[in-house]
């Protein structure tokens, strides 16, 4: 079954944390952490955690003005309704398959975009100014992370097999790893593994099947 976006959306709410980042002059748009809920459920733990690549092209439902700059800590930016991506509704999904009522998404970076060369340019950008504000991944930020990583059942990785984020996938998955156990579709190189959302529905099918496969015979984050 490969429900429809219009359908999803009856079922489920996306919220995200949004900031706005300003580096050497240049503002980036950022999302620190995006939330998924099966409307109608009140739960305080978490399903599963995916660790993607970049936000996409979700927004907040009142718009890029809604979008604070960050003047302080991530952690304490306010939670906003967001529209969601077609990465979002491939996660509906398998909430779906798997009868979840909440999800969260973090990712290697905050910066948010569609394009894999503008990731890239603001990663060289980032380094350029040593600027690390944007990773949830950076020192700094290491108690937000562990703060979501203690709460959830599963950790997915979905990051992507581009050769070119090895780097920032290695580092990822060595802190990850040692909080609990690292699941997802891997790639014949790790620790790079396929992304929710190939594009294809053949791809996005088979993506949702082999997930569904492991999850169910997979133990929860200790």
């Amino acid at each position: 079954m490969f429900q429809s976006a219009k359908e999803l959306e009856t079922i489920f709410l996306t919220e995200g944390v949004f900031y706005r980042l300003l580096t050497n002059n240049v503002s980036h748009f950022c999302r620190s952490v995006a939330y998924i809920r099966r409307k109608g459920s009140f739960t305080d733990g978490t399903d599963a955690l995916f660790v993607l690549l970049n936000p996409g092209k979700s927004l907040p439902v009142d718009g890029e003005d809604a979008i604070p700059f960050l003047t302080g800590e991530v952690d304490i930016l306010p939670i906003l309704p967001a529209t969601p991506d077609n990465t979002m509704f491939q996660l509906m999904r398998l909430m779906e398959r798997m009868e979840w009522n909440h999800v969260q998404i973090i990712n290697l970076t905050d910066l948010r975009t569609g394009k894999f060369n503008e990731y890239l340019d603001g990663q060289k950008l980032m380094r350029t100014h040593r600027d690390s504000r944007h990773s949830i991944f950076s020192i700094d930020r290491y108690p937000e992370l562990l703060d979501i990583v203690e709460g959830t059942d599963h950790i997915i990785a979905g990051w992507g097999t581009k050769q070119e984020i090895t780097g920032a996938a290695e580092e990822a998955y060595t802190v990850l790893s040692e909080l609990g156990e690292v699941t997802g579709i891997p790639y014949n190189k790790q620790p790079l593994y396929y992304h929710p959302f190939p594009w294809l529905r053949t791809k996005c099918i088979k993506w949702l099947d082999d997930m569904e496969e492991q999850l169910k015979g997979a133990t929860k984050v200790v």
